[in-house]
């Protein structure tokens, strides 16, 4: 009697040693199948819209400025490409990144915004004080974004890719500025 008590104790508990929690993937075979969160699964199609939106809008912001031509480009050539690639790269992620990966809200996520909040300073910048503080704004926004922590190191690498792009694109390639 105290056997079958003892068994039927043991089948009630559940085996913690397997036991799955919710941020484990779970096992399909071979392969680990990713847990997604409720909520999670409107991340990408929600990141996807906002640089769309971001990338329409540079494009329809920089149409106002001269677009010029490849061979004699305007101030506002150069926007009006990065904006329609940006959008065009977002429509093309939220087609075929079918991968089902969805995560929580992290460190990729900050990353991104402050690349957004940088190229979002730089066109501020650049429409009402002048390419050189809107350069540099940016230049130090995409450093942090990919990872640079060193101060110094952001400093010199901004002032020396601004000055890199004053000499290309207003020297070199004679583009006009509306300033």
């Amino acid at each position: 009697m105290a056997e079958r008590a003892a068994a039927a104790s043991d089948a009630e508990e559940p085996d913690m040693e397997n036991a799955h929690t919710p941020s484990d993937p779970l096992m399909d075979g071979d392969q680990a199948v990713p847990v997604t969160l409720p909520g999670h699964s409107v991340l990408k199609p929600l990141g996807a819209a906002v640089l769309a939106i971001l990338g329409v809008g540079a494009a329809v912001w920089a149409i106002t400025f001269d677009v010029g031509s490849l061979d004699r480009p305007g101030a506002g050539l150069w926007p009006v490409t990065l904006g329609s690639a940006l959008a065009v790269s977002a429509v093309v992620f939220l087609l075929f990144n079918r991968d089902g990966k969805e995560g929580a809200f992290g460190r990729e996520q900050i990353d991104a915004l402050i690349a957004i909040a940088s190229i979002v300073a730089f066109i501020v910048l650049f429409q009402h004080v002048h390419f050189v503080a809107g350069a540099l704004v940016l230049m130090a926004g995409c450093q942090v974004a990919a990872g640079a922590r060193k101060p110094l190191s952001i400093a010199v690498t901004c002032v020396l890719a601004t000055a890199a792009a004053w000499v290309l694109f207003f020297v070199i390639l004679g583009v006009s500025t509306p300033l």
